[in-house]
């Protein structure tokens, strides 16, 4: 069976990818060095921006943004060198990474900036460290230190903010849920084989009150392109209770 083809256009991404089976994919430190020197390799010849990064003992998380169509292409890139350098050096064979790399669309600036957050504070929420800055191998540490790989960070949205608010602001609390409102919301859907983005959230169709024009705002609803499920449990209504509106 195909795999089912990624929503891959120019934009911004929070890329994840695991060890297989959870394993360490960083041992020593010249690893982590090979890893985020592929990583400027990505930035000069598939033009990517790295804006935040955070790189685990057994995973990473990259949040970028990409000028073409070669996401892809460039991760690709990226898992298959580092994997090949990884197994030479402790000489091993098989795969290195867990299957596909995740890859979550971000569609406004409120996603970009609790991503941001979300994987700066990676090594606190695995209890590596108390305080962000004492992390290395995140984009924090590199910007508030101007370390190896700052610029890494050149062009990033994150210097939108001055270091002392982006200190601020990813030393703050945060709602774990907050991550899974920004991958659930925008929903891609595929139309006639190609994607479509549901930037119109549902909770829009029914603002003012649910009750009031209803039908009219179920039938626009279904129209942008959700589904009699999804609007019958965010109206706690029956399936056959949409299927009669429609």
């Amino acid at each position: 069976m195909p795999r089912k083809e990624r929503y891959a256009e120019a934009g911004h991404y929070h890329i994840i990818n695991r060890g297989v089976e959870r394993r360490d994919v960083y041992l020593e430190q010249e690893d982590y060095n090979f890893f985020l020197d592929l990583m400027l390799r990505l930035v000069k010849d598939y033009q990517i921006i790295i804006h935040a990064f955070c790189l685990m003992t057994n995973h990473y998380h990259l949040l970028l943004e990409t000028k073409q169509t070669n996401l892809s292409k460039a991760i690709q890139f990226l898992n298959d060198k580092y994997a090949k350098y990884f197994n030479k050096k402790y000489t091993r064979s098989g795969h290195l990474w867990q299957g596909r790399y995740k890859s979550y669309p971000l569609f406004d600036d409120a996603h970009f900036w609790i991503v941001a957050k979300y994987i700066e504070i990676n090594p606190i929420k695995a209890n590596m460290v108390v305080h962000v800055e004492e992390y290395k191998y995140q984009s924090f540490f590199q910007w508030k230190y101007k370390y190896n790989y700052y610029h890494l960070l050149t062009n990033s949205m994150i210097f939108d903010m001055t270091l002392m608010e982006y200190t601020e602001y990813v030393s703050s609390d945060f709602n774990l849920d907050a991550i899974d409102i920004v991958y659930d919301s925008p929903k891609l859907i595929i139309v006639d084989g190609k994607y479509k983005v549901l930037k119109k959230r549902i909770e829009t169709f029914f603002e003012q009150d649910r009750d009031i024009n209803r039908n009219s705002s179920v039938k626009n609803a279904y129209k942008y392109g959700y589904t009699k499920s999804e609007i019958a449990r965010f109206l706690n209504i029956s399936h056959t209770a949409v299927n009669k509106i429609l």
